[in-house]
């Protein structure tokens, strides 16, 4: 292969890691071992009425991918969560973005939306605590953003400590 097509492929791989996003989410569990979930608003510009954890884009100001699952935590759901309290569970790639999800079982306030500090947007308008049974098993429930076996890899966290 010529130099200048090795050139052109290589300015093309660096195009795709620039535009490559780091999103994060968090599994919030209560006592009875149900997750909250978030419906998307009609207002988002993708997967509009999929139902979803809470997180997003992680932003260049955010100190850590911990922090900015934190801050899109308290915007999303106005719910306050630490550090400390978050576990990892996994990193997931897709064609686009790498998506780290964590889980924790210890948070305070209650779940209010509130416009996105950004944008202004409205980004969910329902939340629920479900099992993970019934978050497989609820047909109004099948259009999710996230994989259900992350669920139980989460909660055999909790079991093994």
């Amino acid at each position: 292969m010529p130099l200048k097509h090795k050139i052109k492929w290589t300015n093309f791989v660096n195009e795709i890691k620039k535009k490559r996003k780091t999103i994060g989410f968090v599994m919030c569990v209560n006592k009875n071992n149900e997750f909250l979930i978030i419906k998307r608003s009609a207002d988002e510009d993708s997967k509009e009425g999929y139902w979803d954890l809470p997180g997003g884009h992680i932003d260049d100001e955010d100190k850590s991918i911990e922090n900015g699952v934190l801050r899109e935590l308290k915007e999303e759901t106005n719910l306050i969560a630490y550090e400390k309290d978050l576990q990892y569970i996994q990193k997931i790639n897709s064609h686009d973005a790498d998506k780290y999800f964590y889980v924790t079982k210890e948070w305070s306030g209650d779940v209010k939306f509130n416009p996105n500090p950004k944008t202004g947007v409205i980004e969910h308008t329902d939340a629920k605590w479900k099992t993970i049974e019934e978050i497989k098993d609820d047909k109004s429930l099948e259009l999710r953003t996230f994989p259900v076996y992350l669920l139980d890899k989460a909660l055999t966290k909790f079991k093994n400590e």
